[in-house]
């Protein structure tokens, strides 16, 4: 039998199959639409799109894998932890208690975050009955999350934005399309900037918080002082550096050796280079951003449970 996962988060919508063995069936995503030159969408009209566009998304996989689809999983809320709750994901809701009650098959309720978790986890040697470090990174989020025994415990996270709004506020800035992660990341590789300077200030300077508004001010005040490949590639340092002396520092006061980083911001091409060797798992690039592959993988029940 087939399991169905169904994400509608702020900014994608997804549906997608597993089966029995854990072999990813289908993936099937949506990026929301967003108007130029705004750095977001409002839960009001990230739901009307997600009405629009999970008809297009489902009706493929009812159509051909209808009969052999045993459970639907979905995201009913953000995160693992009491209160957490987003409009946004009452369309993927009412979507997934839809689809089990024609077929007559259970509806399984998960976040969003743990969808990340479990789609980060494909295809890496993660042992979740000892203690796991798991790294958030997203348009939304900033969150290193430690998991021991099924308890899910914020080890660090944001003061103030997450890398991804970081970068996307950067990349509107300059004129590129939102989000704009991926546009920055391949200036950034592209950069020269061997014997100069980093202009922006080091952002981390330990505890369990991380200031990053700062930086997007230091990045508009020299926009005009260099190329914008070079103040990619030095937001991209900064971004980097933090991140690893966080992580190191988290892993040494937990005694945790595995570090799983997923999300948008852990596709960067940039991060993972300067993170090789350090033993950090990567999501799979293509599983990093919102989908709903983690879900139909849980098909109803975590291994970390």
């Amino acid at each position: 039998m087939l399991s169905l996962g169904i994400d509608t988060s702020n900014y994608t919508s997804s549906a997608a199959l597993a089966d029995e063995e854990g072999n990813i069936i289908a993936d099937n995503r949506r990026l929301l639409q967003t108007k130029p030159g705004e750095k977001g969408l409002r839960q009001s009209d990230a739901l009307f799109q997600h009405w629009n566009e999970l008809p297009g998304l489902l009706s493929p996989l009812l159509k051909e894998h209808g009969r052999d689809i045993g459970s639907v999983t979905v995201s009913s809320r953000p995160r693992p932890q009491e209160g957490s709750y987003m409009p946004v994901f009452l369309a993927g809701l009412s979507a997934g208690r839809m689809i089990s009650d024609s077929l007559g098959v259970p509806l399984f309720e998960s976040t969003h975050q743990e969808g990340h978790l479990a789609a980060a986890a494909f295809g890496n040697p993660v042992d979740f009955s000892k203690k796991l470090l798991f790294a958030h990174l997203s348009g939304g989020t900033l969150e290193v999350l430690k998991l021991e025994e099924g308890r899910f415990t914020i080890a660090a996270s944001t003061a103030d934005i997450s890398y991804g709004q970081l970068l996307d506020r950067a990349a509107v800035f300059m004129g590129l399309p939102f989000p704009g992660g991926r546009y920055i990341d391949e200036m950034a590789l592209s950069a020269d900037v061997s014997g100069k300077k980093n202009p922006f200030a080091r952002i981390y300077k330990g505890g369990l918080k991380l200031n990053l508004s700062g930086l997007e001010n230091q990045f508009k005040d020299n926009y005009e002082k260099y190329e914008k490949e070079e103040l990619s590639a030095f937001l991209m340092e900064r971004i980097s550096e933090s991140f690893i002396q966080v992580m190191d520092d988290i892993a040494a006061a937990e005694g945790a050796d595995q570090i799983l980083v997923c999300g948008g911001v852990a596709s960067s091409s940039y991060l993972r280079r300067r993170c090789e060797g350090r033993g950090y798992m990567f999501g799979r690039a293509e599983l990093c951003s919102d989908n709903a592959v983690g879900l139909a993988l849980i098909g109803g029940k975590a291994p970390w449970h």
